[in-house]
């Protein structure tokens, strides 16, 4: 079930542009749903899921259905972006942020063909997604001058264009921010997935001096999720090592641990 349901009737909905839908619906928001056991959202919304006789996915990764209930948002979402950035196994990508939604987003890229750069601040998330990228940049080690010449010096040695990197924001932080927006070189696109209250000051002119751009996203209209469904069914997006499932009467302290940043999974609650 998409964590976000366009109403797929009106104007902008009938153009495939579900994102912007002024009526759109969010399951514990808008209407009923966040921890229920059962909840009634419409039926065109819904990515069938095949399985077995057990009611397991028919996979050839072994992913289960508690699992694939991360495709909600967390994968689906750096699709979309990943779609709308028109990547080509061409290009050069580069995340900032590989928590939840950049770890899954890199797999994605990766299983696109193209070159891809993973930067965070945090040594176990750059330990954990290492074996699905190309490269690893540890932020905190790195001035944003060296951490640019860095990745520019990477993909020169793998032969790929100096020019139009796809970056991807997705920390949600002012310094991921920051950072991103620095990667910016010729043609480049920034893609903002992560998101923050807080302000950030920036020169906005390096997208014109760069002919660069910048877009958002806004997560994922329910015609994905079939594609991303059979990417997670096929083993190219792994999601166990990446999560950990609690039973749902322990909600109380597996909140807890999230707001408090005590664990790197992203914790998924079962009945």
């Amino acid at each position: 079930m998409p964590a976000v349901l366009p109403c797929g009737e009106c104007d902008v909905c009938r153009r495939g542009k579900g994102n912007i839908c002024a009526v759109q619906k969010m399951p514990g928001n808008d209407i009923p749903g966040g921890f229920a056991s059962h909840i009634v959202v419409p039926a065109g919304s819904l990515c069938e899921v095949p399985v077995n006789d057990q009611y397991r996915p028919i996979s050839t990764s072994g992913v289960t259905l508690a699992e694939l209930s991360v495709l909600a948002d967390a994968i689906t979402t750096p699709y979309q972006s990943i779609v709308e950035s028109g990547l080509s196994s061409e290009d050069t990508v580069i995340f900032i942020g590989i928590g939840g939604v950049g770890g899954f987003g890199a797999q994605i890229a990766h299983a696109f063909g193209a070159l891809v750069v993973a930067v965070d601040i945090d040594p176990d998330k750059l330990k954990a997604i290492a074996p699905y990228v190309d490269i690893t940049f540890n932020a905190l080690e790195l001035p944003a001058k060296e951490l640019k010449k860095a990745v520019s010096d990477f993909v020169k040695s793998r032969k790929k264009r100096p020019t139009e990197w796809k970056i991807f924001e997705t920390s949600g932080t002012t310094a991921g921010q920051k950072t991103a927006f620095g990667l910016l070189t010729y043609g480049a696109s920034l893609q903002v997935v992560g998101f923050t209250m807080d302000t950030v000051e920036i020169r906005l002119s390096n997208l014109m001096a760069f002919h660069a751009m910048a877009r958002g996203n806004w997560g994922c209209v329910p015609e994905h999720y079939p594609a991303v469904l059979k990417l997670a069914l096929a083993g190219s997006v792994k999601i166990a090592p990446f999560v950990k499932v609690f039973p749902l009467s322990e909600i109380n302290e597996v909140f807890e641990m999230v707001h408090q940043r005590k664990t790197s999974l992203r914790p998924i609650l079962i009945s």
